[in-house]
C-alpha cells in the first residue's frame, strides 16, 4: 500500500455520505431538525469535517452537556471533553455549553478520516480518462461515523439525545484534473448576482483525502 501510493501523486478519494434518516440538504449543508434545535453540517475537507452549528430553536436556553456528548468513529465513542471540542477556537468552559433561545453555537470537531479505503479491483491512480464508482450499504459501507449530543432546554430535568449517525455509500477515486474541474454558477454576494466557479464535485454531503 505505502509503494502504490509513493507512485500517486495528486490524487483524490472522494467519499459521498448518507445519514441513516431523513435529512434536508442543500448546496451549502445537511441539516438536522426538530422543534427544539437545527443542525448544518459541511463536510467538504481534506479528510473530512463534523463540525456544526447547532441552533437553538426552542423559547427557552439550551444546555449541553459536554461529557455525555459524543464523536462516534466506528462504534468508538468519545466524549466531546475528551476530545477538545471548542466553539471555533475558543475552548469551552466547564462541561455544560447554554445556548440562548434563537442562538447558535459552533462546535469544531475531528477530521472524519485520515487513511484512504483500498478497494479491491479499482486504480488507485487513475487516468483522466477514468472515474470508477463503488457504491455501498449501510451494512458494506467501510466507513461509519457520528454525532451524540446530550441537552436539556430551560429548566425541565430531562435530557434529550440527538444521535445524528453517517455511512459513505460511494467512493471515487479521482485523478487531479477531474477533480479540480468546475462550473460557472450564478450565486448573490450581498445585493448583487455574480458569476463564480463552482467545483464540480464539491457537495456538503462529502469530504475527500488528498494523496
Amino acid at each position: 500500500m505505502t509503494l502504490i501510493l509513493s507512485a500517486c501523486t495528486n490524487f483524490y478519494q472522494v467519499y459521498s455520505v448518507a445519514d441513516e434518516h431523513k435529512t434536508a440538504t442543500d448546496d451549502r449543508s445537511m441539516q438536522f431538525r426538530t422543534s427544539d434545535y437545527l443542525i448544518t453540517y459541511d463536510m467538504w475537507a481534506n479528510r473530512g469535517t463534523l463540525s456544526f452549528d447547532l441552533r437553538n430553536l426552542s423559547d427557552q436556553t439550551m444546555y449541553v452537556y459536554l461529557n455525555e456528548s459524543f464523536i462516534v468513529d466506528e462504534g468508538h465513542a468519545a466524549d466531546f471533553r475528551q476530545l477538545r471540542i471548542v466553539d471555533h477556537s475558543l475552548a469551552f468552559a466547564g462541561e455544560v455549553v447554554a445556548i440562548p433561545a434563537g442562538d447558535y453555537r459552533h462546535f469544531t470537531c475531528p477530521a472524519i478520516r485520515r487513511d484512504i479505503v483500498e478497494l479491491c479491483h479499482v486504480d488507485l491512480c487513475p487516468s483522466p480518462q477514468t472515474v470508477q464508482t463503488t457504491s455501498f450499504t449501510p451494512e458494506t459501507s467501510p466507513v461509519h461515523f457520528g454525532v451524540k449530543l446530550t441537552y436539556s432546554i430551560g429548566t425541565d430535568p430531562a435530557h434529550k439525545m440527538v444521535n445524528n449517525s453517517f455511512y459513505v455509500y460511494e467512493i471515487v477515486n479521482y485523478h487531479k484534473r477531474n477533480f479540480e474541474q468546475c462550473h460557472d454558477d450564478t450565486l448573490r454576494i450581498c445585493d448583487e448576482m455574480e458569476i463564480l466557479p463552482v467545483q464540480d464535485v464539491r457537495a456538503p454531503y462529502k469530504f475527500y483525502i488528498e494523496y
